[in-house]
């Protein structure tokens, strides 16, 4: 069995590619809120990883949440500025590449990754082991894009997709590395 950190990421994307608006808008998310957390998996996956690995940018616009959606997780900010800590997240100024083989060496077997920043870091360096991306059934026109910049090749597997009632569709991938 190896000692490598499984990393995932679930996200919800925009029809047109999307996973914030302008200014990190979060609120066209709305229009899927009657699908259950428990239904789409989101639960389960928390219940699951040990650590959430955010952007910084991510973690100051869950700041504006009015609470912690990560009670009991550890939570690490990639940042390179001053963070106070207000819920016990601890800050790391570096690479996800760095950060991750510091968290195996701590015992840690799965970290969520969080925000545009991080998750483009690690679907670039091909750091991402399970990606699942839930198809908000909107298009926002800008934003903050999922797919950009210097993206290398790879090859995904299919692994479940499923429809709700809200129209969102979700399809969850296991990275490839036969490729």
């Amino acid at each position: 069995m190896s000692d490598k950190i499984k990393v995932s990421v679930f996200l919800g994307i925009s029809l047109d590619g999307y996973i914030a608006g302008p200014d990190n808008d979060l609120s066209w998310l709305s229009i899927v809120e009657t699908d259950p957390p428990e239904d789409t998996g989101y639960n389960a996956l928390m219940a699951d990883v040990d650590v959430l690995v955010m952007g910084r940018n991510t973690y100051d616009t869950v700041l504006t949440f009015g609470f912690w959606p990560y009670e009991g997780k550890q939570v690490v900010v990639l940042t390179s500025r001053p963070l106070t800590p207000l819920y016990g997240e601890t800050s790391f100024n570096g690479t996800l590449s760095d950060l991750l083989p510091e968290l195996t060496t701590r015992g840690l077997k799965h970290v969520y990754l969080d925000g545009g920043n991080v998750v483009r870091q690690g679907l670039q360096q091909q750091l991402v082991d399970e990606l699942t991306l839930s198809w908000v059934p909107a298009t926002i026109g800008k934003g903050v894009r999922l797919f950009e910049g210097d993206m290398s090749m790879s090859r995904w597997k299919l692994t479940g997709q499923q429809a709700f009632p809200s129209g969102l569709v979700q399809a969850r991938y296991k990275f490839d590395k036969a490729m």
